[in-house]
């Protein structure tokens, strides 16, 4: 953070003045964190001016946020996209994560055709869905809700597979914006590398970690389980963050 602070307006700079809070808060902000990262000077202050107050963190949870607003229960189903096991990951149109955020990035091309407040909505999609399409279990399995009716147990307390790959690895191990840096550091061809490539693509990466995500006994998840898909975990939000910032850089290059 020192680095942004001498690199940058006092302006942008702000937009990281509050704290990583929970794929749960902490996980979609540190994906905004990574991505600010690597977005160009210009489209930082681009994405800053329409954002028009709201921090990197905060647009990236907004979706969430928004939850309890009935008037916004038609964005519910563009949290996630479900396939039974063995189907083929493909673009399903309507309703769903791989459609609304595929529609999001094209219409935002077309950003200077429209108003501001519809390219800050767009920018706040764009900011989660990329974050939600990297966790595995948002390209889940229909028939458990992607992981939401599988219960489990993590040192006496009781929650379900997807909270716990939402928030419960993230808070137990400490991740951070500074570890998953750490933990992921490319040179820049590999980003472009990671960056280079569709949204099915990221769809199917993240469909690719499920069989081994339920590869336990029982119902109750071990440290060692922890830490075997702490590595996952770093990855999944360094690649969202590559290439949140990519999309963003093209949009506005």
């Amino acid at each position: 953070m020192k680095t942004i602070k001498i690199l940058f307006t006092a302006v942008i700079i702000s937009c990281f003045s509050t704290s990583a809070s929970a794929w749960g808060k902490e996980g979609h902000a540190i994906v905004a964190e990574v991505a600010f990262k690597y977005m160009d000077k210009q489209t930082k202050e681009i994405v800053t001016k329409y954002l028009d107050g709201m921090t990197f963190q905060d647009a990236a949870n907004w979706m969430d946020v928004i939850k309890d607003d009935r008037s916004m229960d038609y964005m519910k189903p563009y949290h996630y996209v479900n396939f039974e096991k063995g189907e083929e990951v493909k673009h399903l149109h309507g309703g769903n994560l791989l459609d609304e955020l595929q529609k999001s990035m094209n219409e935002l091309k077309n950003y200077k055709s429209m108003s501001d407040a519809d390219v800050r909505q767009k920018i706040k999609m764009i900011f989660h869905l990329v974050g939600d399409l990297h966790q595995p279990m948002h390209v889940g399995y229909g028939t458990d809700k992607g992981g939401n009716t599988v219960q489990i147990n993590f040192e006496g307390k009781g929650s379900n597979l997807h909270r716990f790959f939402d928030s419960g690895i993230i808070r137990k191990q400490n991740i951070t914006t500074k570890k998953v840096l750490k933990e992921n550091k490319t040179c820049k061809s590999n980003r472009k590398k990671i960056a280079n490539s569709s949204v099915i693509d990221w769809a199917n990466q993240s469909r690719s970690e499920l069989e081994s995500i339920y590869d336990f006994k029982g119902a109750k998840i071990s440290q060692d389980y922890v830490n075997k898909f702490e590595p996952l975990v770093t990855k999944q939000l360094y690649d969202a963050g590559v290439r949140l910032a990519a999309i963003m850089n093209s949009t506005f290059k």
